[in-house]
């Protein structure tokens, strides 16, 4: 339908928005036709449309729009609007449908993707071709006759002998025209009979300099509503939203700021390795193990002396004084024995080795 407005010369757009905001989506205060589909709720997360949001769909109508709704089921139209619009004159005739025998199984009109049609003759000229067993609104007569724009019998436009299935209800300068099908004004029936010429005609008339906008938003292809959307619509929401950003911003002052007098940052100075050497003598002379420093210092010179191509008599000799120490496993207070020796060959390892390593 999109595209066969525009290629008739009718300016077609989407409407992305909920119809309650389009006065402030489409230019221009007047003017324009809203054709919205379906029977579901118009709101995609399945809400009914609110008393306030309809007020402002009245007024936008009331400068001289017009809502264009086609359904099939009209007890699911807005509480709001079948309240304000849509009088109790006006009563819903379905067609019977037949009985089936028991155990017997469906026609193939039954299963058919496309229904059962009839013609409904328009006042204004033309025929649409409708589903015969659809919804009908017929008018109960009342005393006195009501006014002319207030009488459910003239806003009748289409019709046939179950009732009316297109109506035009006026709206202070503009109109709601409902459509009780689901057949002639979708891709299915568009193209049978008068149906498209009936529908161009219509939008002549209503559409003056302003646009036919599509409704988008019902279907879910508009405006994205976000999970934060939805709860911020829920009641007592932005109360309960205020609450949570209190407690996050007390919890976060709490752990940030410090409820004391500030203490002065005093630098720890760095161990050295002299401290660590010194340290482990002082646990070697409480242990008086004399023996075990002995013992290490002369592995240590062994080891460079079997690396080294060099090897002096004074080494063994050394080496053999040390060993000897260590057999004895002597563990005196003070060990100036053990010192002395431990000097010794320390010297003799830079005297004559150096102070290189062994990988």
């Amino acid at each position: 339908m999109f595209r066969w407005a525009e290629r008739i010369g009718i300016p077609a757009r989407l409407l992305e928005v909920p119809i309650w905001e389009a006065a402030q989506a489409l230019p221009g205060r007047s003017g324009h036709c809203v054709l919205t589909m379906g029977n579901d709720p118009w709101s995609p997360t399945g809400e009914d449309l609110q008393p306030e949001d309809w007020q402002r769909i009245r007024g936008w109508l009331a400068d001289g729009n017009t809502l264009i709704i086609v359904t099939s089921a009209p007890q699911s139209l807005p509480r709001a609007l079948r309240r304000d619009l849509i009088p109790a004159t006006l009563v819903e005739t379905t067609a019977a449908k037949p009985r089936s025998a028991p155990g017997s199984f469906p026609s193939w009109e039954s299963v058919d993707s496309r229904p059962e049609t009839t013609q409904a003759p328009v006042t204004s000229g033309g025929i649409l071709t409708v589903a015969a067993k659809g919804p009908r609104w017929s008018v109960a007569a009342t005393k006195p006759a009501p006014a002319r724009d207030h009488d459910p019998a003239r806003w009748q436009l289409a019709g046939d002998g179950r009732g009316g299935v297109f109506f035009r209800i006026p709206v202070g300068h503009g109109a709601v025209c409902i459509l009780l099908d689901d057949f002639a004004w979708t891709n299915t029936g568009f193209d049978h009979g008068d149906n498209a010429r009936v529908l161009a005609e219509l939008l002549g008339r209503e559409i003056r300099g302003g646009a036919l906008a599509m409704d988008e938003y019902r279907h879910g292809h508009g405006r994205a509503e976000s999970f934060l959307t939805y709860i911020g619509n829920l009641p007592g929401s932005s109360a309960f939203l205020w609450l949570a950003a209190l407690w996050v911003l007390l919890v976060f002052y709490g752990r940030n700021v410090r409820l004391k007098p500030v203490e002065a940052y005093r630098e720890r100075e760095r161990r050295t390795a002299q401290e660590s050497i010194d340290a482990v003598a002082q646990l070697y002379e409480r242990a008086r193990a004399a023996p075990l420093v002995v013992d290490a210092v002369a592995r240590r010179l062994r080891q460079v002396s079997r690396s080294s191509a060099e090897h002096p008599p004074a080494v063994d000799a050394l080496l053999q004084t040390a060993e000897d120490y260590v057999r004895t496993g002597e563990r005196p207070a003070a060990p100036a024995a053990a010192l002395d020796l431990v000097r010794k060959l320390v010297q003799l390892r830079k005297r004559i080795y150096g102070t290189r390593t062994v990988s």
